[in-house]
């Protein structure tokens, strides 16, 4: 074996193979809190499905987004006519605020909610530490690069263009700073229940497995996406999941998936000559 092959395989076996085998070793047939292993991951089972549902039929219902949106409009209209109008001014920001609620419930809130009260953990034990994340920094950065180019590539294509920004037709650059924040948000909450409430909740029972089980719905949720950006959530996902697990935190994830959401926002825009382009 040459000298290049063999360094080649121990690159492989450190970045690929040692995580795997670290995640097994240290976090498989662990108890969750108070609960057994087992315990936990039908929990997070449960737990789960039944956010996605009502991710699906309700937050992600427009019709529903808009009566919210209206609702509050309605409600600041009774406090001051003037806030009642600067509201309906930007409804479609309140609809896409709604949907990021609705999100923040279902990813953060009641996943949260069930690792303090059901497991007994603290939030930090569900990967929200913030540990060796600067010292994988330079990983995270690697990582993006090729995403980055990519965004890069297919920023022009009408099938982008079509899908991106997020929230359309902003009205000036102070809503569009506030949805970009809370578009963020909503990724920060995304992190937390893929990389961080189910990974938590079954790696105990499952080992590394759990990061497959994860990528599965997290591959489904990109459906309706174009099909590179749903293709690379298989992989995304997956290296996503392993590095919080081997990592204990998911601050890497937020980190680059609200960079990746940016910059394809802000690629749109760009060539949709919102920058005077």
């Amino acid at each position: 074996m040459s000298a290049f092959s063999a360094n080649l395989r121990a690159t492989f076996d450190r970045i690929v193979v040692a995580p795997w085998a670290r995640i097994d070793r240290e976090i498989k047939g662990e108890r969750v809190g108070r609960l057994s292993a087992r315990q936990a991951a039908f929990v997070t089972f449960i737990t789960a499905c039944l956010m996605l549902v009502f991710l699906r039929f309700f937050v992600q219902d427009r019709d529903i987004q808009a009566g919210i949106a209206s609702t509050a409009c309605e409600a600041a209209g009774l406090l001051s006519n003037n806030l009642g109008e600067g509201c309906y001014r930007f409804h479609r920001l309140g609809v896409n605020l709604s949907w990021v609620f609705g999100c923040t419930m279902c990813y953060l809130i009641i996943p949260g909610f069930v690792v303090r009260v059901v497991f007994g953990l603290k939030l930090t034990d569900a990967y929200l530490a913030p540990r060796a994340f600067v010292r994988h920094l330079p990983i995270y950065a690697a990582l993006f690069l090729p995403v980055g180019l990519l965004v890069l590539v297919f920023a022009k294509s009408p099938e982008f263009l079509a899908q991106y920004p997020f929230y359309k037709d902003h009205m000036a650059w102070s809503d569009l700073a506030v949805w970009e924040l809370a578009y963020g948000l909503q990724f920060f909450a995304l992190e937390f229940f893929f990389r961080g409430f189910m990974l938590r909740g079954l790696g105990a029972e499952l080992g590394s497995m759990a990061v497959i089980v994860m990528v599965i719905p997290y591959c489904m949720i990109h459906f309706g996406k174009p099909l590179p950006e749903c293709l690379g959530s298989i992989i995304a996902g997956t290296v996503l999941g392993v590095l919080a697990m081997d990592t204990r935190s998911i601050w890497g994830g937020v980190t680059i998936h609200v960079a990746v959401a940016w910059s394809m926002d802000l690629a749109a825009l760009w060539h949709k000559g919102a920058f005077g382009g």
